[in-house]
């Protein structure tokens, strides 16, 4: 199944529309990328680094799970989880990371309507309405795309291009393929699916250096 998917999505991008007339092009596709002179990240029609999670709603026509994730290292971060869209040709599961600053956190811990255990150690602090209007205005840090079919190798490579740098993860059948010059990072899973990171360029060290640190981010 996941060489049939492959080839699918190989033969969806290359325009084998098996027709004479001349195939029409793509767009929002996750290998589209582009940069700003801002050193923003262009993808789906978003400046990732510039764009607000109004923006994304607005983009995707959706309304997120807003939460908190605090992990027992004292590591936090502010989630919109989209669940599973279909952008241009394929669909994903998108989630946004927003910037908020601890004090913001603090206050949006405090109000929680529900705190749950998660498998992964961390604690999910679902966000109250009135926090979520304030959320509404912070910008996106991080866009996370997990695509429902499997990327090979061979077709992120045609897609994306080759990875200006390769690094394994702490976990075996993890690694990273990391697109500094695209803002861009991919985590190759050969067990499982794939998960595409983007972010600005002012972003992208901090955000290497979380993953190659964290375990893989998990289905919400």
């Amino acid at each position: 199944m996941k060489h049939l998917l492959a080839a699918s999505l190989l033969a969806l991008t290359l325009g084998m529309t098996g027709c004479d007339s001349p195939p029409q092009q793509p767009d929002n596709l996750p290998w589209q990328v582009t940069n700003t002179a801002e050193g923003n990240t262009q993808v789906f029609q978003l400046d990732i680094g510039k764009a607000t999670l109004k923006d994304v709603i607005n983009r995707l026509q959706s309304f997120p799970e807003m939460a908190v994730f605090a992990h027992e290292s004292g590591k936090r971060t502010l989630e919109a989880y989209f669940g599973t869209k279909r952008i241009g040709l394929f669909e994903a599961k998108i989630i946004a990371e927003l910037q908020a600053t601890p004090a913001q956190l603090d206050s949006f811990q405090t109000n929680t309507t529900k705190r749950e255990g998660m498998a992964s150690g961390q604690w999910k602090h679902t966000l109250a309405e009135a926090d979520v209007k304030i959320a509404n205005d912070l910008r996106v840090q991080r866009l996370i795309y997990m695509p429902v079919i499997n990327y090979e190798p061979e077709i992120v490579v045609a897609r994306f291009g080759e990875p200006e740098e390769r690094a394994a993860s702490l976990q075996a059948g993890i690694d990273y393929w990391f697109y500094p010059s695209k803002g861009l990072a991919i985590l190759m899973n050969t067990d499982g699916k794939e998960i595409l990171y983007y972010t600005g360029q002012q972003d992208y060290a901090a955000m290497k250096q979380e993953l190659l640190e964290a375990k893989p981010h998990n289905d919400k």
